[in-house]
This record gives structure tokens, sequence and C-alpha cells, in this order.
């Protein structure tokens, strides 16, 4: 799986993820508490939408750089959320100060949802990367010419092996 093919996955699920995620949210705030819905809700979905879109650009850079990197990566991307996320609670608690409880608990749903769901994509991602690297080790070693050499193939490829 080529990393264009990952980013077009994650990008079709973080969308899909973030206008389900909204729709819910925003039905509960309309139906069942509507005295808590705040004028900013929607810059929530559209703040973990973006950083989304950033996040899986990070995680394209790193994977550029090489494929130990990518744990690094996604490491980058947790904290860079936590501290932007921790400025967004700052800012709206002193700056706008409207509604701040159902602010900061909008946003840590919505926060932890876009963990679940980061941690979730990157988990498979990894398990796949594995197994196609288990599987490209598994072609090599079995068609390797020492192996052929063990196996009763001819000497003539095995020239570092052992001879009978």
């Amino acid at each position: 799986m080529t990393i264009e093919a990952v980013k077009k996955k994650f990008i079709i699920e973080l969308t899909a993820g973030t206008v389900v995620l909204s729709a819910v949210a925003a039905a509960v705030f309309r139906f069942l508490i509507p005295g808590c819905y705040f004028a900013w809700f929607p810059l929530i979905p559209v703040f973990f939408f973006l950083f989304g879109l950033l996040y899986i650009y990070l995680f394209a850079f790193g994977c550029m750089l090489g494929p130990g990197k990518i744990a690094m990566t996604y490491l980058v991307g947790k904290v860079l959320k936590l501290v932007l996320s921790i400025f967004v609670l700052l800012f709206y608690g002193f700056v706008i100060g409207k509604d701040v409880v159902s602010f900061v608990a909008a946003f840590i749903v919505f926060y932890f949802a876009f963990l679940f769901f980061e941690t979730r994509f990157f988990l498979r991602f990894e398990a796949k990367l594995k197994l196609s690297k288990q599987a490209n080790n598994e072609k090599i070693t079995v068609h390797s010419n020492d192996t052929a050499a063990v196996a009763g193939g001819s000497d003539a490829h095995a020239e570092s092996g052992n001879r009978r």
C-alpha cells in the first residue's frame, strides 16, 4: 500500500467520521440538551478535521524520511495535537468565555473520538506494514540462493554456502 493510497483512505475515513460525529453531537445538543448548545460548536469538528489533514501530511512526510520515523511522527502528531488543543481551550476560556463548560465537554468528546480514530487507523497501517515486510522477508528467505543449496539445489548457486 503506497503512502498516497493511505492518505486517500485516511482522508475519506476522516471526512466520514467527522460528518457522522458532528451530526450525532448536533442531534444530542438539539434534542437531548438544547440549553447547552453554544454558537462556537461548529468550529470544534472543523478544528479536528483540519488537524487530521495536517496529521496525515505530517505522517506522509515521516514515511518519506524512512520507515524508522513512522513511530516518531505518530508521537509528534499526538503531542502537537495535545498542545494545540490546550491552546484552543485556554483561548476559548479566557477570550470567548461563553458556555465554557459546554465547549470543554464537547471538545473533550471530539478529542477522544478523533484520538481513537487516528490510533485505530495507524495501528492497522502498522500491522499491514509489518505483514508486508514479513511476507517480503519470507520471499527473500525462501527464494535465496543459500536456501536452494541447503534444500538440495545446485552448488553453482551456493558459492557462499556449505558444500557437501
